[in-house]
């Protein structure tokens, strides 16, 4: 048995303080192929830096050593010293390609994408392999070149390739004719992809093309293999809720909404979601305190606040509506929902004020004006409340109601 098993077999024991003695040994005595498949094997585990301290020692006899101590440099976050390992590996090497993909994945992991792919289009002068076509058709959808993604996935076996890296060159034209704006074709692909093998960022992008095409049954279809398949998967609430909605299954909708909240429980769209789905089932206490909710952790909460007096001012609930003056809403209809709570509260001095402040951006808003005349000519602005009611007029000619009280003004 040699030093480097020795030292293996110590390790497995958990002695360290052995181990190492055997490592040193091993240093000194042990054969460089035998220290080459220590080194290995110590990379493998984890042990950087004693597989880094052998690989320097035998790396005159292996120069395709050159590459286990970039890969070591780069765990460490020694990039610079990564590329001098790789340096050292010349075109004339059998190892240069590996080099040059090295450093690409290398020039990648620092946001060089640009430089990464040059470093591939030079692989490529050398070899064929399918790996590195793929790797430029990955930078290539990288830097939005999706045309040329196409080229370099297209070149590929399908099957091959998924069995190599577990992506799907299908799915990748797919997403690339999606971000092209090519969407039938990009169905087609994608569902090709989905056919072959089930993966749900697959199912997920699918999905959501159809959402957006606005094809929602298909896109519930989709939606519904990742809630069956893989439930676990982030997100996919959602989008789900929403193409339930569009196809009127609104229990649904807000079932689903609701297993999304189980895990991400603040969520303010899920929240929001929620809320709309219990609304239009008439259920106006769950729908507030969903966005009650939503309300703590939101960054934005005007759309939060317009849907909180919305279902106050229905209620009649005008001292809700006036306390959410303390979140300083800046949404217009938030503020006239506050303007018209002063106004049926009969302070209408304070009600003028509001809809003074809104008069100009809101005045082409029939219902807006409707109100604001009403409560001119209740305090006695008569002349104001006719210039109003006379652009009223031009907005709804056929309101006779407001006609006659036109004339009368």
């Amino acid at each position: 048995m040699n030093n480097s098993q020795k030292m293996l077999m110590a390790l497995e024991e958990q002695d360290l303080e052995k181990a190492d003695h055997y490592f040193y040994k091993a240093l000194e005595q042990d054969s460089s192929e035998v220290l080459y498949e220590l080194a290995t094997y110590l990379e493998g585990i984890g042990f950087y830096p004693q597989a880094k301290e052998v690989y320097l020692q035998i790396v005159d006899v292996f120069p395709e050593i050159y590459l286990n101590l970039a890969a070591i440099a780069s765990e460490d976050g020694q990039v610079e010293e990564a590329f001098s390992y790789l340096e050292e590996i010349k075109p004339d090497s059998d190892f240069y390609v590996s080099s040059l993909a090295l450093k690409a994945d290398l020039y990648q992991m620092e946001g060089l994408t640009d430089v990464a792919r040059e470093k591939l289009l030079e692989a490529l002068k050398y070899s064929d392999d399918p790996l590195l076509i793929f790797g430029l058709a990955e930078l290539d959808s990288e830097l939005e070149n999706y045309q040329e993604a196409i080229q370099g996935y297209a070149q590929l076996d399908n099957r091959l390739i998924y069995e190599q890296t577990g992506i799907s060159t299908y799915q990748r034209i797919g997403f690339a004719y999606a971000q092209l704006g090519k969407f039938e074709v990009a169905t087609e692909f994608l569902e090709k992809a989905l056919e072959l093998e089930y993966d749900d960022h697959t199912a997920y992008e699918l999905a959501s093309l159809y959402f957006d095409q606005e094809e929602y049954q298909k896109a519930v279809l989709y939606f519904k293999q990742i809630d069956t398949i893989s439930p676990d998967f982030e997100g996919y609430e959602y989008g789900y809720s929403q193409a339930l909605h569009k196809e009127h299954q609104l229990e649904e909708a807000l079932r689903i909404a609701k297993q999304g909240l189980e895990k991400n429980p603040f969520e303010t769209r899920l929240l929001l979601a929620a809320s709309q789905f219990s609304y239009e089932l008439h259920d106006a206490s769950s729908a507030e305190n969903y966005l009650l909710i939503a309300k703590e952790d939101a960054e934005d909460t005007e759309e939060i606040l317009l849907r909180l007096a919305t279902i106050y001012l229905e209620q009649e609930r005008y001292e809700d509506i006036l306390d959410l003056q303390s979140e300083e809403p800046e949404n217009l209809l938030t503020k006239w929902m506050i303007a018209r709570s002063y106004q049926e509260m009969d302070d209408l001095d304070t009600a003028y004020e509001h809809y003074q402040e809104l008069a100009g951006d809101l005045k082409d808003n029939p219902e807006f004006l409707e109100h604001y005349i009403y409560l001119l000519r209740e305090l006695g602005h008569f002349e104001e409340a006719k210039i109003n009611a006379h652009d009223y007029l031009k907005l709804v000619p056929d309101d006779i109601q407001m006609q006659e009280l036109f004339e009368t003004l």
